[in-house]
């Protein structure tokens, strides 16, 4: 620290971890995998399970229920999050597509559980979509189009074919655009504000207030007006509203089947005893209103299911009989884990022959980590995923920084990491 009281950190130097023939400490700091990890160990019967439902429901519509019981860092959130990334990455087309959609906490009523699901949606995504639907609109309806365009140059481009979605409607009468795409295409979508808000989505002007709409927030009078919405997203009541024709609107442009995953559904048992029947029974009619083209699934706690199955409400009798544990790792799958989070960051010229003439005592796959430091890792963790994570993580640190005591991760590094833990 300099005089001035300052902690200089430009010239802080990272740790190497090339010397363990890592790119860098591949361990999440929160003991979480990031969003862009994708490292599954074990779990083949849920995933096996996975997708026989998603079978099912490409191929009959059936929708499914699922709950996924497990302790706080067993893997439920990854394991919800991989299954989100490998429908979008495989089925998400406007072709009979499927989208998945993750709710990381399900909040404290209705409104909230749609505004998350919005949330995940994303604007880029639902903009895309909105585009889409104008562009086929107004090809498909070319001389109509032109009506609407009242700018020399736009109209030109329009026709020469070589236009944005963006400035057509900057150049048109895009409300009696919109007017004829809600006739033509979404009749049969009662909320006249879903579909000015989808379709505003795509105006550069306007896209932001249609956006804040779907978010919930309140739009000023004038703001209403000029994207004409007349409504706000203010109640379970409202927001249940929107959620059914979303779906209905999706189901309109090809996204035929959806997958709901629903994360820390524990939260819903913390809520004021009457807020939490009001909000089951949404929840309730979520299912009952869906039977086909949606499967759902919900993680949570041990504890916090035994609590909710204890009160006989309908919610509780559609999910009962749909719930599968997951379990801790056992020792080899602890080993495996460990073994693809450092695979993931190995450097370009790593090779097992000079792994092993550096550390004689690590398999390569698991170097610096010793074959006997994951017997101690799993005596630590239990098995449960994200104290393995953060475990591995402090051990990496931990010899980096005393390579002069310790050539790699054994028992006795474990031990010594544990106790200064408990020390803390």
């Amino acid at each position: 620290m300099e005089k001035t009281g300052i902690i200089e950190l430009k010239r802080g130097k990272a740790r190497k971890y090339e010397v363990f023939f890592l790119k860098r400490n591949p361990f999440p700091a929160l003991g979480v995998p990031t969003n862009g990890v994708l490292i599954t160990v074990d779990r083949e019967a849920e995933i096996k399970r996975f997708q026989n439902i998603v079978s099912e429901l490409l191929d009959n519509g059936t929708g499914i229920i699922t709950v996924l019981v497990g302790a706080y860092g067993s893997g439920k959130s990854h394991l919800l999050k991989v299954f989100k990334n490998s429908v979008n990455a495989q089925l998400l087309s406007r072709d009979n597509g499927a989208l998945a959609m993750y709710v990381k906490s399900p909040g404290e009523d209705f409104r909230d559980f749609f505004l998350g699901l919005v949330e995940d949606f994303g604007r880029p995504l639902l903009t895309q979509y909105s585009e889409e639907v104008i562009r086929d609109h107004v090809e498909k309806n070319k001389a109509e189009a032109e009506t609407y365009i009242y700018r020399d140059e736009a109209l030109s481009s329009f026709r020469d074919g070589n236009y944005e979605i963006g400035t057509l409607l900057q150049s048109s009468q895009y409300l009696d655009l919109f007017r004829d795409i809600k006739a033509a295409r979404f009749r049969d979508i009662r909320s006249n504000d879903l579909v000015y808000g989808f379709l505003m989505l795509s105006h550069p002007d306007h896209s932001s207030k249609a956006w804040r709409w779907f978010l919930g927030e309140r739009l000023e009078k004038e703001e209403k007006h000029t994207v004409s919405i007349e409504t706000s997203i203010e109640d379970d009541e409202t927001a249940y509203s929107v959620f059914r024709d979303l779906v209905l609107l999706l189901r309109m442009i090809g996204i035929a089947s959806l997958v709901i995953l629903v994360d820390e559904l524990e939260k819903v048992t913390l809520i004021h005893a009457a807020k939490r029947v009001s909000y089951q029974d949404f929840l309730r009619r979520m299912i009952d209103d869906h039977p086909m083209n949606l499967c759902f699934y919900f993680a949570i706690a041990p504890h916090q299911w035994e609590a909710l199955t204890k009160e006989p409400t309908a919610l509780v009798r559609r999910l009962a009989g749909n719930w599968y544990v997951l379990e801790d790792f056992k020792r080899e799958y602890t080993k495996e884990l460990i073994e693809q989070y450092l695979y993931s960051v190995r450097v370009d010229w790593f090779s097992s022959k000079e792994t092993k003439s550096k550390f004689g005592d690590c398999e390569p796959s698991l170097c610096p980590f010793t074959t006997k430091s994951v017997d101690a890792i799993q005596e630590v963790s239990g098995g449960r995923v994200s104290d393995v994570i953060l475990i591995c993580r402090k051990l990496l640190e931990y010899l980096y920084d005393n390579q002069e005591k310790y050539r790699s991760i054994t028992p006795d590094l474990v031990e010594y990491v544990r106790e200064q833990e408990r020390l803390g």
